[in-house]
């Protein structure tokens, strides 16, 4: 039986902390708590105070781990003794937030962790399926009363645990993906006119990259009918998707990845929804730019998105992969006709908007090429980020319009 009555301290900094509205606390800035968590028959969930003995509010607690706190609810708000009450009430509050938003879409985030008061916890829909991360202690240990939850409030044929990410590490949870109820985690998506297929135990993130959906309808709404295409790093094709029926027939898109099975699967994807003009090639993105470059090619549209490039490392490896962001950015703008549209994306943490910033500007200036800057966005609006929270949104898609 869990004790979920138990106290954590935290010192000066970390009430600070917690005061400021940030939901982390981190291992340094706690005095005191129990010596077990949720992992091993200890509290999933402490009382905080400060030094003095005054309480700050109700969190998730991790005896090991570098990320100590995970706030739930601050002082004067109501605290709830079980976990699982909490992460029901706050889904559903989720869910009715999601459905309101109208997507035109049927594959989702549902509960985007600390935005949506669940931290440690992310639930995408796909369809009639369902995909968990648990990011945390008291979440992992948690994990199959969570798929329980999800399924019934989800109404979820299949409900997959993709818990096996590097976030894992840092936890020190163990890595895991498996299937927590239902027989088949393949399924069928669709985002706008378009539909995709994706394995929710083995493909990228939790089975694809929905945090771009609303970049790529925007994207694909400022294209020119007819116009010619270039997507690097396409995965499985959900920029080039929207982009080929935006530009029809009479237009071209070039979609490329160097992974075979991503190269499959964009080009199912383009069978499955009759789009002829789209055509994906195998190769890496960094070489075949260079290549474009170097035989003249021109695009109205270029899509620069590819993996996080900083995940993890000091300042040295920060630079080399801001050196290969530019990189891109500057051979992108170089292969853009005047007039044409640049997408310039980075989901690397690491990298702030400030640093993206200094980076596109740099590369275009190298490029030798003016832009009108149109937009910079994040992640859709069912991925939103918690203001004073910057961990809450990685995303960086920022929209050039080469002069």
């Amino acid at each position: 039986m869990r004790d979920d009555s138990a106290t954590a301290v935290v010192n000066a900094r970390g009430a600070a902390r917690i005061r400021s509205g940030h939901p982390w606390v981190f291992r340094a800035d706690v005095v005191r708590g129990p010596a077990h968590d949720a992992g091993d028959g200890g509290p999933a969930l402490v009382r905080v105070e400060d030094a003095r003995g005054k309480p700050l509010g109700l969190a998730t607690w991790a005896a090991r781990a570098r990320l100590a706190l995970r706030m739930l609810a601050r002082q004067g708000e109501p605290e709830r003794r079980s976990l699982l009450e909490i992460v029901d009430e706050r889904l559903a509050a989720a869910l009715k937030l999601r459905l309101g938003m109208k997507l035109d879409r049927d594959a989702y985030r549902v509960a985007h962790a600390e935005s949506d008061g669940l931290p440690g916890l992310v639930v995408d829909r796909y369809a009639d399926a369902a995909v968990i991360q648990t990011m945390s202690v008291a979440m992992n240990a948690a994990r199959a009363e969570i798929a329980e939850i999800v399924r019934a409030r989800l109404g979820a044929r299949v409900v997959v645990a993709r818990d096996d990410g590097s976030t894992r590490d840092f936890e020190e949870l163990p890595r895991f993906a498996g299937l927590l109820h239902g027989q088949d985690a393949r399924i069928v998506y669709r985002l706008g006119e378009n539909r995709l297929e994706a394995d929710l135990l083995v493909d990228g993130k939790t089975g694809g990259f929905l945090d771009q959906a609303d970049n790529q309808a925007a994207l694909a709404a400022l294209a020119p009918a007819g116009g010619r295409v270039l997507d690097a790093f396409t995965y499985h094709g959900g920029f080039a998707l929207a982009l080929a029926r935006k530009v029809g027939a009479g237009g071209e898109v070039v979609a490329v990845d160097e992974s075979e099975p991503a190269v499959a699967r964009a080009t199912a994807n383009a069978r499955r929804n009759g789009l002829g003009n789209l055509k994906v090639e195998r190769a890496n993105s960094f070489d075949l730019l260079r290549a474009l470059e170097a035989r003249g090619e021109r695009f109205d549209v270029v899509v620069i998105d590819p993996p996080a490039l900083a995940k993890r490392g000091g300042d040295a490896a920060l630079a080399t992969a801001a050196r290969a962001y530019k990189e891109l950015v500057l051979r992108g703008a170089r292969l853009t006709r005047p007039g044409g549209l640049l997408a310039a994306c980075s989901c690397s943490g690491r990298v702030n908007r400030a640093h993206w910033d200094e980076i596109c500007t740099d590369a275009l200036a190298d490029a030798g090429r003016a832009a009108h800057l149109l937009s910079r966005a994040g992640a859709g609006r069912d991925h939103p980020e918690l203001a004073g929270v910057p961990e809450t949104g990685h995303l960086k898609a920022w929209t050039y319009r080469i002069l």
